[in-house]
This record gives structure tokens, sequence and C-alpha cells, in this order.
């Protein structure tokens, strides 16, 4: 038990989580440096390793660039997260800046992540009342349609 400490010590000193493992009172793991790299409105400058799908209060998002407001509805969470998905590929914002460098990397980020994480974000039965949010059930409903 005492090694299996020692070893989880000597790797946080080594990440710069804590700053040494010599006493073993004063050792506080400081994880506001990880949580600082999470931003809701990434810049063009920024290094993106993965996109993360969340469910906060609307009013906690408003600051973020991908955004859908979730009220209790009938839809499943399936069905909601995949229309999400599609809205944020297909907002207008991203249609009049098609050439921009962030907005097709953010796009390439959005199709990494898994649909069931994308599911998982999500609460249970759902409407979607965001802009846009409207064609994309309709235009779900003609595939469906078409497809049949």
């Amino acid at each position: 038990k005492e090694a299996e400490n020692e070893a989880w010590q000597q790797i946080l000193a080594e990440d710069g989580i804590i700053e040494g493992c010599d006493d073993e009172d004063g050792d506080v793991v400081d994880d506001t440096g990880e949580l600082s790299q999470l931003t809701g409105k990434p810049t063009p400058q920024d290094v993106i390793l993965c996109a993360v799908p969340v469910c906060a209060p609307y009013s906690v998002l408003s600051q973020y660039k991908y955004r859908v407001k979730l009220t209790p509805g009938a839809v499943k969470r399936g069905k909601a997260s995949k229309q999400c998905v599609e809205m944020f590929l297909h907002s207008e914002n991203d249609k009049k800046k098609s050439d921009d460098v962030g907005t097709k990397r953010d796009n390439d980020l959005i199709k990494l992540v898994n649909e069931n994480e994308w599911v998982q974000a999500i609460i249970g039965d759902v409407r979607i009342t965001s802009a846009g949010a409207s064609k994309v059930a309709k235009k779900q409903k003609g595939n469906k349609g078409k497809s049949k």
C-alpha cells in the first residue's frame, strides 16, 4: 500500500501537479491547472485535443460556441443527440465562415466524439429549443421517409 502511494506521489511530482514527495503532510494535489485548460469558446490559436459534450444550465453555457437548449419533451436521448450534432455541423454561422480553419477543425472534432458520449451527456427525454432545431428535425424526418 505504501509503495503504491509513493509511486503515485512520484508520478504526480513528475507531472508538476504537486511540488515534491518529501513530506507527506504538505502534499496537496492541485488539479485546477487541468481545469483551466478547458474552454467553451476556442480561438483559432488554441491547440484543441478533443471535444467534450457537457450538459449544464443554459445560462452557464451562454459563452459556449456550440450549445443547444434542452427542455423536457418527448424526443429520446439518442435521437436528440443526433439532432444536436447535425445542428452543430450545419449551423448558420459555419455556412458563412465555411473557409475558416477553426470551423473546419471544430467540425472534425465534433465528428470524432463517440455517439455514446453524446447520449450519456444528455438528460432523459427532451425537446431541443434552439435556432435551427426545427429545420434539422424536419430534415431527419424527410431522410427517414426517403429511406423506406
